[in-house]
């Protein structure tokens, strides 16, 4: 007997409306109260952001009617008044995100004084040129603060953080510090704590923060910032610090990053695209002394070669991605394979390298639990493609732009001469495929791609600037009743 929607108990209502977009969950919310009700719990709701802008008063009193517990707010391009102040108080116990963008706090600030902020379940904080950090009292549970403040923040700002933060696990700074001798001497440490200036922002009140929070400070973002090759050493001796990831501030010498990494072996992510210098000595060094590593990033960098054996040796690598890093070499590349200890990629991005289609091959063989991989560039075979079709089966995303030798025979897995190392396996074979980039490729055309290209979950498809492909609409709509999910194709001659 068919049952109605709305017959389905709570708990499997709430399963289906996870699958929903936030904005359609909202819609969806007005349908009647029983949908209202199992829509307003906090794992349906977290996702959607409340944003207010420009003059806020009236929308403030209109949201002060709705029932449901929102968790995301961000105000944007406002005047921080009374209005907001009252808000945040009211909705203090359910904040979790928070985020202020280009605010400016009302000019009387004295009215203020005695409005210390208690937001005891936020975890995320995100400040862009907006100066509110000391409006907030107590920050217990606060996880991640992200402070974008390119005018106006100081030793004091950070000092007030400082106080009210106690959990902090994720620190992201953009801005410059002032390195003047005579300030840095004036706000060393003791009199940074009792007398933190209001106009000079000092390595010390960073460094403060990071030793207030070491035991549980995870991972840190120094890209923006313009510290001196001492300081950041420093932070990696702060007692009790066992960052997972660190992004070095822009430019920071290459033979000084595995002297910090000594010092902090238990990282496990880098981000070294910024070197430009000696990176081949650097990430050899680095890979000596973080045998643990499990992602590593080095995108379009103009000098690193030899270095990628030793990236391939290390044996709990999940992510590389080294696209754009032309200076590899294709024999660096056999080098590596041939030594090859990385077994457990499920990233891997090697946009325009310079490996050979059989280095390729015995890599992706080798690392067949790969979710995303981009080979772009890369002279794959019909074979290279037949085996990744056949062997990673987990692949999410798969870009093959460039690729001039890939034809139909790859797609659809059907060569006119088979050999006993080769089994038929077509593109479909891939059934979690959400995201598929195929453009630039002369040799594909409609037939392939009709034969091949369907998938139940396939979200994302590109077939740009394909010779071979005559784009019409009976192949258009053929391609989207095949992949009833797809909602982003991108073609065209």
């Amino acid at each position: 007997m068919a049952r109605d929607i709305s017959s389905l108990p709570p708990e499997v209502l709430t399963h289906i409306f996870q699958f929903l977009k936030g904005g359609d969950r909202l819609k969806a919310s007005q349908v009647c109260k029983e949908w209202l009700q199992t829509i307003d719990f906090p794992e349906l709701l977290c996702d959607v952001k409340i944003q207010f802008s420009g003059e806020v008063d009236e929308a403030v009193k209109l949201f002060s009617r709705m029932t449901r517990k929102f968790q995301w707010f961000s105000f944007c391009k406002i005047v921080i008044g009374d209005s907001v102040i009252e808000f945040l108080e009211k909705y203090s116990n359910q904040l979790v995100i928070l985020s202020f963008i280009d605010c400016a706090v009302d000019d009387d600030k004295s009215k203020f004084k005695c409005k210390n902020l208690r937001c005891d379940n936020l975890t995320t904080l995100d400040v862009l040129n907006s100066d509110i950090p000391s409006l907030f009292a107590f920050l217990p549970n606060v996880t991640e603060l992200k402070l974008h403040i390119f005018f106006g923040l100081s030793d004091f700002v950070i000092s007030e953080l400082t106080e009210s933060l106690f959990k902090l696990e994720k620190l992201l700074l953009y801005n410059s510090v002032s390195f003047e001798k005579e300030a840095y001497r004036r706000f060393v440490n003791e009199e940074l704590e009792n007398n933190p200036s209001y106009k000079v922002f000092t390595f010390s009140s960073i460094k403060l923060l990071i030793e207030k929070n070491s035991t549980t400070l995870r991972h840190v973002d120094f890209t923006f910032l313009r510290f001196s090759i001492q300081a950041v050493l420093s932070i990696s001796e702060i007692e009790g610090l066992k960052l997972r990831s660190i992004l070095f501030p822009r430019n920071f010498p290459a033979n000084y990053i595995y002297k910090f990494c000594e010092m902090q072996s238990s990282l496990i992510y880098l981000d070294l695209s910024s070197l430009l210098h000696d990176t081949d000595f650097a990430v050899c060094a680095v890979c000596k002394c973080l045998p643990n590593l499990q992602e590593l990033i080095i995108r379009k960098n103009p000098t690193i070669d030899r270095s990628i054996s030793k990236i391939l040796q290390l044996q709990n690598l999940v992510k590389l991605d080294v696209s754009g890093s032309m200076k590899i070499s294709e024999f660096s590349y056999q080098v590596a394979v041939a030594n090859l200890k990385t077994f457990k990629l499920k990233y891997l991005n090697l946009h325009f390298a310079k490996i050979s289609d059989d280095s390729l091959f015995k890599l992706l063989k080798c690392n067949q639990n790969i979710r995303y991989l981009d080979a772009s560039g890369i002279p794959v075979s019909d074979e290279t493609f037949n085996m990744i079709c056949q062997n990673l089966t987990f692949l999410k995303c798969l870009i093959l732009e460039y690729c001039s030798t890939i034809s139909d025979s790859g797609l659809t897995g059907e060569f006119e001469n088979y050999s006993d190392s080769i089994t038929a396996t077509p593109l479909s074979n891939l059934m979690y495929l959400k995201v598929l980039m195929l453009s630039s490729n002369s040799l594909i055309t409609n037939q392939g791609c009709i034969k091949a290209i369907r998938f139940r979950k396939l979200a994302d498809l590109s077939l740009i600037a394909c010779p071979g492909l005559v784009l019409n609409n009976d192949f258009e709509m053929e391609l989207k009743r095949q992949n009833p999910c797809l909602r982003n194709f991108k073609k065209s001659n």
